[in-house]
């Protein structure tokens, strides 16, 4: 099924290759309508949600609803609803299309699946959510892996938490990672990977994805970095042992951060110099933006504000242009962290405070924070 793409920057709407212009309030209505879709909301639901900051009357409400419809009306299929005595609601129904044979054969799925690898390897978030959203124009299944992804970097907590029909080890993986986006206590973090870790809890791949990477950074957040340190051989053994030649960088940036926060600098220098020529052959979006945010809080462990505060800024624009709102919002917490532990009142604190607030506030997850808590506890609660 197609899907609405919001372009805040210039507040469009794209469904397929059609693009709607907006302007700013009907763009902030149209996104909350339909990501709270086939829900009713009255006209002061939508005026405190909506325009928080703002004081509309009622006939604003109406005033938008009017002139959205008027727009909307070359997609059929998307319609905004009046509740007699109510409000409004909005319904999406999938656009009556063509069957493309293209659909059931074998050799375009498998070229398309290795052209959406191909992205995941690069970074290129936005290039698969535009490839995905053009499945029947083109004539092909997504993936089920890559369906699930894609909910993923997008930061669509509520999908996960809903997401009953996916096995709950490969749930479980995702609904963690995702936790660690809503800027969660360490030690809290720490437990719950543990005990996924301890229990098996999770798929084979994503247990040892878990094992020789995610939770290494966890360690050194909850202020254990030498724990993920000694760590360290294994992972390197599993990666060359199994091969895993996706996994070289990122674990290289795992070990970079682990060696800031336990100050061991000149490990971290041999790590960035080595991170430097890889990047160079193989420049990934996903591991540049990261790689610039590490070698941010190097910079700030050796005073050089202006240096780190320009490489947060670059690994940040990079994780955005990768679309990959939970790496963002993971960033932001250890810079955050990072600052409050070592660095108090440092002005540029409340810069990355702000940002992180403004995503939040756009992607909606820190409200999900208590449902996260309580299926991750469930998963783990036989424990």
């Amino acid at each position: 099924m197609g899907r609405l793409i919001f372009e805040p920057s210039g507040y469009k709407v794209k469904w397929g290759v059609e693009t709607l212009e907006l302007l700013a309030k009907e763009f902030a209505l149209l996104q909350f309508l339909y990501h709270h879709r086939e829900r009713a909301f009255t006209r002061d639901q939508l005026l405190d949600q909506v325009w928080p900051m703002e004081f509309p009357v009622e006939r604003t409400v109406d005033d938008h609803i009017y002139r959205l419809r008027k727009k909307l009306g070359v997609w059929r299929h998307i319609q905004i609803n009046t509740v007699r005595g109510y409000g409004y609601s909005l319904t999406v129904k999938e656009p009556k299309s063509m069957f493309n044979p293209s659909v059931a054969d074998r050799d375009v799925n498998t070229s398309m699946r290795e052209i959406f690898k191909k992205y995941h390897l690069f970074g290129q978030g936005k290039s698969m959510l535009v490839l995905a959203t053009q499945q029947d124009i083109l004539g092909f299944e997504v993936d089920p892996f890559y369906a699930v992804y894609l909910k993923f970097i997008q930061g669509d907590i509520a999908w996960f938490l809903e997401a009953e029909d996916l096995p709950m080890e490969t749930r479980l993986y995702w609904l963690l990672l995702l936790y660690r986006g809503v800027n969660p206590e360490p030690q809290q973090m720490l437990h719950y990977c543990q005990l996924a870790v301890a229990h098996r809890l999770l798929s084979p791949q994503e247990h040892r994805e878990m094992k020789i990477l995610n939770i290494l950074e966890v360690y050194a957040d909850a202020g254990l970095a030498l724990e993920a340190m000694k760590r360290f051989e294994e992972t390197r053994k599993t990666v060359e042992a199994e091969e895993l030649s996706g996994f070289v960088m990122p674990v290289a940036i795992m070990e970079m951060y682990v060696y800031v926060l336990a100050g061991e600098l000149e490990q971290a220098d041999a790590v960035s110099e080595r991170l430097g020529s890889l990047l160079r052959d193989a420049p990934y979006l996903r591991e540049i933006g990261r790689f610039r945010i590490v070698q941010g809080l190097l910079n700030l462990r050796r005073g050089r504000e202006q240096e780190a505060e320009q490489c947060f800024d670059e690994g940040l624009d990079v994780l955005e242009m990768s679309l990959n709102v939970p790496l963002r919002m993971i960033s932001l917490s250890q810079i955050m962290r990072y600052i409050a532990h070592n660095y108090p009142g440092l002005e540029m604190a409340r810069k990355y405070a702000l940002i992180y607030e403004s995503l939040d506030q756009k992607h909606g997850l820190s409200k999900h924070k208590r449902s996260l808590e309580a299926i991750i506890g469930r998963a783990l609660s036989i424990f």
